[in-house]
């Protein structure tokens, strides 16, 4: 396992699980990022990172992504 900040863009991961703030988690199970979905790496900064499912792709910063596990 890893931190989904530390993953490499272009590629696919599973999310094994997930914590942090209550409203940041709602708002990606809102949006299918949940335990056992397979999430997209489709580009990644030193701060922020973009993600995407079949559904929908978010950007989120890597502080929040440092709290989910790959």
């Amino acid at each position: 396992m890893q931190a989904l900040s530390t993953a490499e863009s272009g590629k696919r991961y599973t999310i094994k699980w997930m914590f942090g703030n209550k409203n940041v988690l709602d708002f990606l199970h809102k949006y299918n990022f949940k335990e056992g979905s397979t999430i997209d790496v489709i580009q990644q900064n030193r701060d922020w990172m973009i993600i995407g499912n079949d559904g929908c792709r978010l950007a989120i910063g890597c502080d929040v992504a440092a709290r989910i596990q790959v």
